[in-house]
């Protein structure tokens, strides 16, 4: 019973990696480090399902209403705001690019606020970078804040606020949009929750540094885990049964790898195999950490193998099977290697799940290159993620980590 739901959970995290990357697109992944890509996103955004549990502004997309004055077309947005907190910007998209634009909005307690007025400098304007003069001008009797006030809070907020109070004004507001031309412009209300795992400081899309995380942690845990088995299983089996000195000596350098302290050296490894500065990522070759890695850790394994295989050569079938001039080979392959096989197999379920820790745990203090689940972690930590509340960043790779060990325990259990 313990395998199959152990298989049942490897097959449900399977699906669980296909389906993220299929909806991750590889620009974003490729620009996960690029700050400037994410700028038009909302900054410290919740997640998107956070509008189920709190009362968060999602965000929302806005039909036009098409009317004709004075030769000109107005294309009117309503919105209406029902929730405690305030949008992050508001955007306006299409707009006829050296063309004359006029954009206002009527607030819901009757003030008309001109946003915008003049030559639109480019085809999407935000109210946030592009239109806050018009919004303080506008609402100063209203707001009644201090020069230094005003520096306090972006032009939307200033915007959906009551007044001096910073008191969210709930209703309808209607975006107006003048213009001459055949352009078709859209208004989005930029929310507070943002995808499925939120926005960081920067605006990036912590769901899309997730699964980049993802990725790179199982690559170099499942290959590490890969050259350890199969390093292992060759040093055991040479080992074990050509004996002798060289025998002797395999033996010897196992027992040194199994006695030096594994993290100490590869933080020594990987400080002098990698390229570093100030401010930088800590850049190694890939093959050469799994190389570094599976180095120390194999020594334990292939001293088993080699236990093994000494057991298994002093049998009497094995020694019937010499006799009568098997060879080398066919030895290993018929009597040895079933059983080394089916232990590396199980081994080897248990051994991944202690590198993804192991990559983690490197990640975290930036001792490996590119994006893991251990640096997406230190990174959502500095954000504040611990003491600003957002749990869910740390939450969702122990989870991940967490249910891929389950199931790599319970399919190397062995039973059921």
């Amino acid at each position: 019973m313990g395998r199959k739901a152990g298989i049942a959970i490897l097959v449900i995290f399977a699906l669980f990696v296909a389906f993220s990357n299929a909806g991750v697109s590889d620009e974003d992944m490729a620009n996960w480090e690029n700050l400037n890509y994410w700028k038009d996103n909302p900054r410290m955004a919740y997640p998107s399902w956070f509008v189920l549990f709190g009362d968060r502004t999602p965000t929302a997309f806005l039909k036009p209403v098409v009317l004709e004055e004075n030769g000109s077309l107005v294309y009117r947005f309503s919105y209406e705001h029902t929730y405690r907190d305030k949008p992050s910007d508001v955007r306006f998209y299409g707009l006829p690019y050296g063309g004359e634009v006029e954009i206002s909005v009527l607030r819901p307690d009757g003030i008309r606020v001109p946003l915008y007025g003049g030559i639109a400098t480019s085809g999407n304007l935000s109210l946030n970078t592009n239109m806050r003069a018009g919004v303080v001008s506008s609402l100063s009797d209203v707001l009644n804040l201090s020069e230094a006030g005003y520096v306090l809070f972006s032009a939307t907020q200033l915007l959906f606020s009551r007044d001096g109070s910073m008191a969210t004004l709930n209703g309808e507001y209607v975006f107006e949009v003048r213009f001459a031309g055949n352009a078709t412009p859209s208004v989005e209300i930029l929310g507070t929750c943002y995808g499925l795992l939120g926005t960081d400081s920067y605006g990036r899309d912590m769901w899309v540094g997730f699964v980049k995380g993802m990725n790179n942690t199982l690559y170099l845990a499942f290959f590490t885990t890969v050259i350890i088995v199969v390093l292992g299983v060759l040093i055991g089996l040479l080992s074990g049964y050509i004996g002798g000195a060289l025998g002797e000596f395999i033996t010897f350098l196992l027992e040194v790898l199994v006695a030096l302290p594994m993290l100490p050296i590869l933080v020594v490894l990987v400080w002098l195999f990698s390229t570093q500065g100030y401010g930088q990522q800590v850049r190694i070759n890939p093959v050469l950490f799994m190389f570094f890695v599976a180095l120390l850790t194999l020594g334990k394994f292939a001293k088993t193998v080699r236990m093994m295989t000494i057991k298994e050569k002093v049998n009497e079938y094995v020694k019937a099977a010499v006799s009568m001039g098997a060879g080398t080979l066919w030895v290993l392959r018929r009597h040895i290697l079933p059983p080394v096989g089916e232990f590396s197999l199980r081994y080897s379920t248990i051994l991944l799940a202690r590198i993804v820790a192991l990559v983690s745990v490197f990640g975290f203090f930036g001792l490996i290159p590119g994006t893991n689940w251990g640096s997406f972690m230190i990174e959502a930590m500095n954000q504040g993620a611990l003491y600003g509340g957002y749990w869910w960043w740390i939450v969702a790779p122990g989870l991940a980590m967490a249910v891929l060990s389950a199931g790599l325990a319970f399919v190397s259990s062995g039973s059921g």
